[in-house]
């Protein structure tokens, strides 16, 4: 039965050095998703990683696109999601401030309670990986988003 791991990092450094050690270890590239509020970082860490093309969700590319931005950064529309991986096209374009994300996690199987609270971590621009892993991996996933300053779930603030 699969289950998913999820590691929380506040640089972009520590993500990408976590997902090359999963592939490292024989985790492949198409079990790793990723999604954060800052669609500059997903997109060096879709490059470095090759984890796949990140989505923003419909509506957030050409002209429409810019004037959203052009909204977000003067508070009058909720920021959203960017995502990529397996899980992107079910968590892009999720509103971070509402329960859109949160309801998107919960989509793919993550509890509420932790929904919210990774959510929350979205919210706050830090990056939320994602790795789908059969039950026996659990471990060996979890260790290695620790070794790379994997964030502990509850710190939140």
């Amino acid at each position: 039965m699969t289950t998913l791991v999820i590691g929380i990092f506040g640089h972009r450094s520590d993500a990408v050095l976590a997902i090359e050690a999963l592939k490292d270890s024989g985790i492949k590239k198409k079990q790793i998703s990723a999604v954060t509020k800052q669609k500059s970082t997903l997109e060096l860490i879709s490059k470095d990683t090759g984890i796949g093309k990140i989505e923003s969700g419909a509506g957030n590319a050409g002209l429409f696109g810019t004037a959203r931005e052009v909204g977000v950064g003067l508070n009058m529309i909720n920021d959203t999601a960017v995502a990529a991986g397996p899980a992107a096209r079910k968590l892009a374009g999720a509103d971070l401030e509402a329960d859109g994300l949160t309801v998107s996690l919960i989509g793919i199987g993550i509890p509420e309670a932790d929904a919210a609270k990774y959510a929350e971590h979205a919210e706050m621009e830090r990056i939320i990986v994602i790795v789908e892993v059969e039950e026996d991996q659990n471990k060996q996933v979890s260790t290695i988003m620790g070794q790379h300053d994997a964030i502990p779930f509850t710190s939140a603030e």
